[in-house]
């Protein structure tokens, strides 16, 4: 008989909320992560996703609420304390030093009794890119890489601490279809032994990398699921339909995409409309219907 794998509480959240003066960028967000699992935020530019990810990597300090690390409360006052407690973070627009190498960007800061051995440092980097089939030159400049190669960079720093919860903020942003692809099999690569939360814009991304989906609406969490189950919510309430017609009462118009006979509009609205063919809704479609409901 197969042994049930444990499931391992990771991360958690209770009633986190962060002020900017009279502006509440997130109210009373209760959230738990596992060991393992790969979580995306998703949500309006402003709805505070990038406030919750700062929080998490020592930023900001939450003014109400706690964090707990493997089940015990953590204070995380900054980027020092966050990586003590196995939190890394890599931002969109990348922290490194154009006339340092690798190595150098990716020990920067760090102290070791004696001084740092970089060509030491060099062979550690070289183990951790063997490890995880990454193309890096530990002694390459920054100066002389790619948007990918920099990026590579980041998420070695992290793993050269110890992390085992990352924290990626737009990670396929400035990357081409192929790299986009490379990145995707790499999270889930990585999320064999850690646990993975990653904001963007990028649906496709999501759809493809994250097992859960948090969903925030006016600054506080409005789901957490599967992309499946986040999709089915709009089951039988999405068509296409030919360009031309005007939108009835009841109708939405989700987007539009060029077909073989001409344009044809994506729909959502309760009852069928004429000449509509009902298709199955994609993350991008609920997106679409969540905000649209937060709108409205």
């Amino acid at each position: 008989m197969t042994a049930l794998k444990k499931t391992v509480c990771a991360i958690e959240l209770k009633g986190i909320t962060k002020r900017f003066g009279d502006v509440v960028a997130n109210d009373s967000i209760d959230l738990s992560l596992n060991r393992g699992e790969i979580l995306s935020l998703l949500g309006e530019n402003g709805s505070g996703k990038t406030t919750l990810m700062n929080m998490l990597s020592g930023i900001y300090f939450p003014d109400e609420g706690e964090i707990l690390i493997g089940g015990e409360p953590v204070s995380i006052r900054s980027p020092k304390d966050a990586y003590a407690h196995g939190i890394g973070m890599i931002h969109q627009h990348y922290k490194l030093v154009d006339v340092f190498t690798a190595t150098e960007n990716i020990v920067l800061g760090l102290e070791e009794k004696g001084g740092l051995d970089i060509r030491a440092a060099a062979e550690k980097v070289r183990t951790i890119c063997d490890r995880y089939g990454f193309d890096m030159d530990p002694n390459q400049k920054i100066y002389d890489m790619s948007v990918s190669q920099k990026q590579t960079v980041e998420i070695v720093k992290v793993l050269y601490r110890g992390a085992d919860i990352l924290i990626l903020d737009e990670p396929t942003a400035g990357l081409d279809p192929r790299e986009r692809v490379r990145f995707r099999n790499l999270i889930h690569s990585l999320a064999a032994e850690r646990t993975v939360i990653l904001s963007t814009h990028i649906v496709s991304d999501i759809e493809t990398i994250a097992g859960q989906i948090v969903m925030f609406r006016d600054h506080r969490l409005y789901c957490c699921d599967s992309p499946a189950s986040i999709c089915s919510r709009f089951q039988g309430k999405v068509f296409e339909v030919p360009a031309g017609a005007a939108l009835e009462p009841g109708q939405f118009l989700l987007s539009e995409r060029q077909g073989e006979q001409g344009p044809i509009l994506r729909l959502l609205c309760d009852t069928p409309p004429a000449d509509g063919v009902p298709v199955t809704p994609g993350l991008e479609d609920a997106f679409l219907a969540i905000y649209r409901e937060g709108a409205a």
